[in-house]
C-alpha cells in the first residue's frame, strides 16, 4: 500500500464500514482537486439516518498533530460549522493519528472553541490524556495497515452526540 494514497484508504475504510448500515443515505461528495471548476466541498461524505444529518471529513496523519490552518480549509471550518447549527446535524473530523493507531471523531465546534482559544492544532494528547477534547473514538480492528472500522457502533456514538446536543 502506497503511503501517499492513505488519505484516501482512509476515507475509503470509513466510507466502507457506512454506506452499507441499513436505513442509511451516505453519500460521497466529489472532490475536485482545488476546487476545479469553482466546486469547493465542505467535507468528504453527508450521511443521513433518521433523525440525524452527519458531515464527515477524513484526516490521515503522521505524527502527532493536526495543523488547524493547513488540514482544514477556511472553506470546511466554515461550511461545517453553518451546518452545525442546524438542529439534528453533527457535522466534524475523522481523524487517525497512523503513528498511534487512533482514530478519533471530533464535532467542528469542538475543533473550533479549540482553535478559538488559542490552539493552533490538534494533538495526540487531546485525545488520550484525562483533559482531553470531546471526542468519540472509532472502534475497529488493525488489519496490516489498515483498519476494518466497526460502522454500526460508530453510527450509535454519532447519533449519541447528536441527542446530547440537540436533545433529539
Amino acid at each position: 500500500m502506497n503511503k501517499t494514497n492513505r488519505g484516501k484508504d482512509f476515507e475509503q475504510t470509513i466510507r466502507k464500514s457506512l454506506e452499507t448500515l441499513p436505513n442509511v443515505s451516505f453519500d460521497r461528495l466529489p472532490d475536485p482537486m482545488a476546487g476545479y471548476s469553482g466546486v469547493k466541498n465542505i467535507c468528504d461524505f453527508s450521511m443521513y439516518n433518521y433523525p440525524h444529518m452527519f458531515f464527515l471529513e477524513c484526516k490521515s496523519l503522521y505524527g502527532n498533530t493536526l495543523n488547524y490552518k493547513g488540514a482544514i480549509t477556511q472553506n470546511q471550518w466554515d461550511g461545517m460549522f453553518e451546518k452545525s447549527k442546524i438542529k439534528g446535524c453533527i457535522a466534524g473530523v475523522c481523524v487517525w493519528f497512523i503513528d498511534y493507531d487512533v482514530t478519533a471523531f471530533v464535532k467542528i465546534q469542538d475543533l473550533h472553541d479549540h482553535k478559538n482559544s488559542g490552539a493552533k492544532s490538534l494533538n495526540i494528547e487531546n485525545i488520550t490524556s484525562n483533559e482531553s477534547i470531546p471526542h468519540i473514538l472509532i472502534d475497529g480492528i488493525k488489519k496490516r495497515v489498515m483498519f476494518n472500522y466497526f460502522g454500526e457502533s460508530f453510527l450509535k456514538k454519532l447519533h449519541k452526540l447528536a441527542l446530547e446536543q440537540w436533545g433529539c
